[in-house]
């Protein structure tokens, strides 16, 4: 079966290929068809048509194209002409007559410009030049006039031209092309003209992409950050969720210390404060809606996508930005936009982007043999009646006398070298925008032996069908192969004795170590496998018919396919195995395979409506109908007995494990929406903006399957105010306000439904029973989320200072969780509405610039952001009350999440300790009752501190001397609380059987009158969780710095034949200055990465 599945993604990748070098084939033949010479006929019936659309004709019969400044084609003149086999000058002549135009044919190009009227009693004075971009590349078709009259030209294919001007004074010449910057030039006397245009396009500033529809950022209500995709690369090029977390206020990443920088481990992400409970660990449940391209894709595919394809990304915050998706956007809404063609030529796109990363693991402060082995005789663990262990303490002394001193932790450790590589060819022809673009990332983790590589195809085209119709094409291929440590968990390696050593004297591994730990060292040279292959192919299709000269009607398509596969092998000698009895031989080894497969389709057909009513009323409106589907089926099996390690086929097993089988599962979940949105602007002063949103979702009960959720939206643009307009020092000053309602669905497909299950345990000849797979609940509804937003914006300065301001309310109310059951209901857990949690908070960020010189070709700006948040609990269910009655019982060294009315989700619920009575080197407790006693009591729990901090936020800065650019990017947080597990685990209740934090000797009560923070370490009771391990944290880290130099343009087009060329060294994670000292990185260490980049634009 595995077999048969690689073979179809072998097949399936196959096909691609073939159909790359297809696609390359047709572009090579267009452009060789183009550059043949020969005379070009024409064949033409058209009656009334517009010149435009006879251009167009052309262009498809002759693959001629046409440039022209549209504002030179008079609205009024429509052709009517029958032509059969003409040439191609003839028919513009005919279909030119009577106008004011010209044309002349260059190469592939007709370029159409005002005609020169012959001037026979008047001097004239000859100019000629050329038009540029900005890369220095000559623009075909720029329309020059004398300005005053209609007299002009157009430049060649090469972007130069020839004009007679009448000899007169302050005479001016106008330079146009359609999307870029008009510049007149004021003639005198120069013969030879040099004359560069700016592309003219709205800056990323200005608008707001919300997936569904566009709107102007000036008339926008919601709360929304817009980060460009080269920002981004400034702050890192290889971790994008890093970047985008430090350009986007309320946006972070969910911190895993145990996972650290394991490149195979997801962080999560959270927008705006947690609005699920998780009460039995479950994840995602916070994740915002992620929107590539405007199809919905996982956290999974865009922590793997090409940060070099991205051209902007807008992260959706509060009300008016998220209703429009409704269930899906209760969390907030990231939309990425990746780049589409913008040059006319064909382009080639090269990045590489090497990296080295360091283990850092200065967090760990581990005793030494010397230390370890007299900590374990000061605990007694060599004191017995007999004296029998006093053989085992007296070798260990003889290793440590004779320098045995290993350093665990580092053995599973390296510096680790990865490396990206991103090609992408764009182009335009015919008609057709292209783009090709090829990845391949393999980045290296610094535990030996894993890694995370990544493969992705991918093609874009945009055909203009005709004047109003446009289609859209884009299709990936992504495949990610990653691979864990065979060392395992580091833990494993932070436990282990320093006396005891890999290997015996005789140069063979140590199997067993001391106490009878297995030698992880041992079984990773082994031949493991731990191993899972994701093949995901996208398919987005989408087609623009404008009807109307104002009206927009968009339908989108995609399709997702993908296929997973694990692999998980140990062999017989694996110490898993080591404890087997000689009947149970021919079960060693072990392989467990596991197969996912999914696809989903994703359509949605909108209709979108703009019109300007006199000079001040604006009306935008927009009717959205989507409809999605996904599709999962999953299964796993493991099978045992490998007699050889060498042979690890599936096919060589003996059998199933013991009392095991096959299992699997499939599952199906089907919604749809509708969605209206009008937005108003009145003199572009004031703006309301409104959203209606009806979704369906098939995981709720016919009667709860469909919920309506709403927006609506206030601004107030106050410097377009009469009685602004005396401040010159202010250039913008904005007030909206928003509300909105939105959803969540976070649950399994069948959670909530009565459904079955068949039973394969036992049959009745032929048929199979089934059983209840899941207790339904018929009153379970959709989870709701009330947003409340104010925000302010200002600029001042001629933009030299920009700051904005937010307040936030988020109410969440019939919370979704699933909740433990007695086993005697026959299940274990139902899903079921459990509370109401709210979260307020501010946000603030400033921008500017410190100096900006742009004579001297000197910047140097500022960024800093600030986010002050509270989260709270403002009803549960009787149900959890109940059950957590019982986590209010239980006892432990590390607290457990309880969930109180009128407290924070993650707060921290312990009892509350004066510390080490230095009488008697006994913990003094306070208990519910607000008494003084030495008795620990799990009913004494209280509040004693919230994880969340009262501030966090980054800060940024960036100074630019001509090419030469330096990036810094700091994040803080403060005011929050952390239970330090590593005072409690690694030194107060240290397992002396295993090697431990060497702060077990420091500070330790031993006698009357020791004021200390530890108790005495001949006290063995188990340290029950107390307020004295809660520590308030202050943190600042650098995350970020960058030095980039911009290569001159004029130097690398002339000596490299390049378009853009830059290279770029990055530090990530420099420096972190905490007051909480912790071991950091559990399972899988934090690192530090160096990398070095180059660009380059052929």
């Amino acid at each position: 079966m595995k077999k048969n599945e690689n073979y179809d993604v072998g097949c399936c990748f196959y096909i691609m290929k073939r159909l790359f070098l297809g696609i390359l084939l047709v572009f090579f033949s267009i452009f060789n068809g183009q550059a043949q010479k020969k005379e070009v006929r024409v064949t033409l019936d058209v009656k009334g048509n517009s010149l435009q659309q006879v251009f167009k004709e052309i262009t498809r019969q002759t693959g001629y194209k046409f440039v022209y400044s549209s504002s030179l084609l008079p609205e009024n003149v429509k052709v009517s002409l029958t032509v059969k086999n003409e040439t191609l000058e003839r028919t513009l002549e005919l279909c030119l007559k009577g106008t004011d135009l010209g044309f002349k044919v260059e190469e592939s190009h007709v370029i159409i410009s005002p005609r020169l009227p012959k001037e026979q009693n008047m001097n004239v004075t000859v100019y000629e030049g050329t038009v540029v971009d900005v890369n220095g590349d000559g623009v075909p078709g720029v329309t020059i006039v004398l300005k005053g009259t209609s007299q002009g030209v157009a430049t060649n294919a090469e972007g130069r031209f020839e004009m007679a001007v009448p000899e007169g004074e302050d005479q001016v010449l106008v330079f146009s092309f359609v999307g870029m910057k008009t510049v007149e030039v004021k003639l005198k006397n120069q013969k030879n003209l040099q004359v560069t245009l700016e592309d003219d396009v709205t800056e990323v500033e200005e608008v707001v992409v919300n997936g569904l529809f566009t709107q102007n950022r000036n008339s926008y209500t919601g709360a929304v950050s817009t980060v460009k995709g080269e920002d981004l690369l400034r702050v890192s090029q290889t971790n994008f969720f890093q970047a985008l977390s430090i350009l986007t206020p309320g946006l972070r990443i969910v911190e895993n210390n145990e996972q650290g920088s394991n490149p195979n481990y997801i962080p999560e992400i959270i927008i705006r404060g947690t609005t699920s409970i998780a009460s039995q660990g479950e994840l995602g449940l916070n994740r915002p809606l992620i929107i590539l391209d405007g199809v919905e894709i996982t956290l999974e595919q865009l922590y793997d996508l090409d940060m070099y394809e991205i051209d902007r990304v807008d992260v959706l915050k509060d009300a008016s930005a998220t209703a429009l998706y409704g269930d899906k956007a209760a969390n907030g809404v990231i939309v990425v936009q990746r780049k589409k063609v913008t040059d006319s030529k064909l382009r080639v796109r090269y990045n590489f982007v090497p990296n080295v990363q360091f283990p850092d693991v200065s967090s760990f402060n581990l005793c030494n043999a010397e230390q370890k082995l007299e900590l374990e005789r000061l605990y007694g663990e060599y004191v017995d009646a007999k004296g029998e262990k006093d053989e085992e303490y007296n070798r260990k002394y003889q290793l440590v006398k004779s320098g045995v001193n290993t350093d665990w932790k580092s053995k599973p450790l390296r510096n680790s070298w990865s490396f990206k590589h991103s090609l992408a060819v764009t182009g335009r022809g015919g008609g057709v925008d292209y783009g090709i673009n090829l990845s391949y990332g393999d980045t290296r983790g610094v535990m030996k032996g894993d890694f995370h590589q990544t493969y992705g195809i991918g093609f874009y085209f945009s055909y203009n069908v005709a004047e109003k119709l446009n289609l859209n094409y884009r299709s990936n291929w992504t495949e990610t192969d990653s691979k864990n440590s065979p060392y395992g968990s580091f833990a494993d390696f932070v436990k282990i004795n320093p006396y005891d050593a890999p290997k015996d004297e005789y140069g063979n591994w140590n199997e067993s170590l001391s106490f009878g730990f297995r030698n992880p060292l041992y079984d990773a040279t082994l031949d493991l496998v731990n191993q899972t292959t994701t093949t995901t192919i996208t398919d987005n299709f989408a087609i623009e018919w404008r009807p109307l000269k104002n009206m927009t009607l968009r339908s989108r398509i995609g399709l997702t396919k993908t296929l997973s596969n694990g692999d998980n092998f140990k062999p017989a000698e694996h110490s898993d195995f080591k404890d087997y009895t000689d009947d149970q031989i021919f079960r060693k080894g072990k392989y467990i395979y596991s197969s996912d497969k999914g696809f989903s389709y994703d359509w949605d057909i909108t209709l979108s409506y703009s019109k300007t009513f006199g000079d001040k009323h604006e009306l935008y409106a927009g009717l959205n109908y989507n409809l999605a589907q996904s599709e999962s089926k999953s299964y796993t099996f493991t099978m045992e007995g490998f007699p050889q390690a060498n042979l690890k086929m599936l096919s060589m097993a003996l059998q199933y494990e013991k009392d095991g089988k096959p299992s699997g599962s499939e599952s199906v979940k089907r919604r749809l929406g509708v969605t209206g949105n009008v937005n108003y602007i009145y003199d572009k002063r004031y703006f309301a903006d409104i959203s209606y949103r009806v979704d369906g979702a098939s995981d709720f009960g016919s009667d709860k399957r469909f919920a309506p959720f709403y927006s609506f939206g206030l601004g107030w643009n106050i410097n377009q105010e009469k009685f602004m307009e005396g401040i010159a020092w202010l250039d913008r000053l904005k007030l909206r306000a928003s509300y909105a309602v939105t959803g969540a669905v976070n649950f399994s497909a069948y959670q909530a439904l009565a459904s079955y299950e068949y039973f394969t345990g036992d049959r009745y000849r032929y048929w199979f029973g089934s059983e209840l797979m899941g207790l339904a609940n018929e009153d379970l509804t959709w989870q709701q989320t009330d947003k409340w937003n104010v925000g302010l914006e200002l600029a001042f300065l001629n933009n030299r200072l920009r700051v904005t301001a937010d307040y936030y309310r988020n109410t969440t109310d019939n919370l979704l969780s699933e909740m433990y059951l007695p086993l005697a209901n026959g299940f274990s857990s139902y899903t079921a509405n459990i509370g109401e949690v709210r979260n307020t908070g501010v946000e603030l960020s400033a921008s500017g610039f410190l100096i900006r010189n742009t004579e001297k070709n000197i910047i140097w700006s500022l960024s800093a952001s600030m986010i002050h948040e509270k989260n709270e609990i403002v009803k549960i269910s009787d149900a959890l009350k109940a059950e957590n009655e019982e986590l209010e019982a239980a006892g432990g060294s590390n607290p457990n999440f309880l969930y109180r009315e009128g407290e924070a989700l993650r707060t921290l619920y312990v009892v509350p300790s004066l510390g080490i009575d230095p009488s008697t080197g006994k913990e003094l407790y306070v208990n519910r009752f607000g008494e003084l006693t030495y008795v620990w009591d799990a009913r004494d729990k209280q509040a004693c501190g919230v994880q969340d901090p009262k501030f966090r936020g980054n800060i940024n800065t960036m100074f630019t001397w001509k090419d030469l650019s330096v990036n810094l990017s700091f994040a803080y947080r403060f005011g929050g609380y952390a239970y330090n597990s590593t005072l409690i685990d690694r030194v107060e209740n240290a397992d002396v059987k295993y090697n431990v934090d060497r702060r077990v000797y420091k500070d330790r009560w031993r006698e009357p009158g020791d004021h200390t923070f530890f108790k005495d370490v001949k006290d063995k009771t188990a340290t029950q969780m107390t307020s004295r391990f809660v520590q308030k944290e202050n943190t600042l880290e650098c995350q970020s710095a960058q030095v980039k130099y911009d290569f001159s343009q004029n130097w690398i087009k002339q000596y490299l034949g390049m378009q853009h060329f830059s290279v770029a060294f990055n530090m990530d994670n420099l420096f972190r200055i905490s007051t909480i000292k912790q071991e950091r990185g559990i399972a899988y260490p934090f690192s530090r990465r160096f990398s070095f980049s180059l660009s380059a634009i052929f």
